[in-house]
């Protein structure tokens, strides 16, 4: 789709520019005999444009999703005050040519952030990604934006800025985390960088 709107640009600029005004270029020569005179002053036609396409052009985007965002953050500081959780829809804008655009999710997302003693007990930080999953799983399905299932990002941190970041997608989990908890769940998601 994104070669037919920048085919249909380039056939808008390249017209434009045949229908500008060009001013002549004097003769450095006065005209050989039986040549025709060369015109003092070029007079453009106007040509109609009819815009043929009215689409739109698309761009990954997200948008913030507070009331999800909100019943998430309760649901997970009424189990610990170390964490803290929002939610967006992640799609694309479809942005058309006046600049209004409009917005359609592909999927919801979740960022997570864990406060924990030690960004290195696997254990532990597989025990959160368990707890934390069944949270956001456990969510109204009508709260959940997009057709594809999204994916959650766990920032865990320690007291001395120590940080580990860990994505976990939805699907992935769903499909092969099933009795899985502790260090064996944190090691299916964690690759070492």
């Amino acid at each position: 789709m994104n070669r037919r709107i920048s085919a249909a640009l380039i056939a808008v600029a390249l017209t434009a520019l045949a229908c500008a005004s060009v001013a002549p270029i004097p003769p450095t020569q006065p005209p050989r005999p039986g040549t025709p005179p060369v015109p003092s002053e070029f007079v453009p036609t106007a040509i109609p444009i009819t815009p043929t396409y009215e689409g739109c052009a698309y761009m990954w985007g997200s948008q913030q999703l507070p009331e999800l965002s909100a019943k998430l953050n309760a649901t997970l500081q009424a189990k610990s005050m170390d964490v803290t959780g929002l939610a967006y829809a992640y799609g694309e804008n479809c942005v058309y040519g006046d600049g209004h655009q409009t917005f359609g999710a592909m999927e919801t997302d979740f960022r997570v952030g864990v406060k924990v003693k030690n960004v290195h007990d696997e254990a532990a930080l597989g025990d959160w990604i368990f707890n934390v999953m069944h949270i956001i799983l456990d969510l109204p399905p009508e709260d959940i934006e997009g057709p594809q299932p999204g994916r959650v990002d766990f920032d865990f941190k320690q007291p001395d800025p120590a940080e580990l970041f860990v994505t976990v997608p939805i699907d992935k989990y769903r499909r092969e985390a099933t009795g899985l908890k502790g260090a064996e769940l944190f090691r299916l998601f964690y690759t070492n960088p």
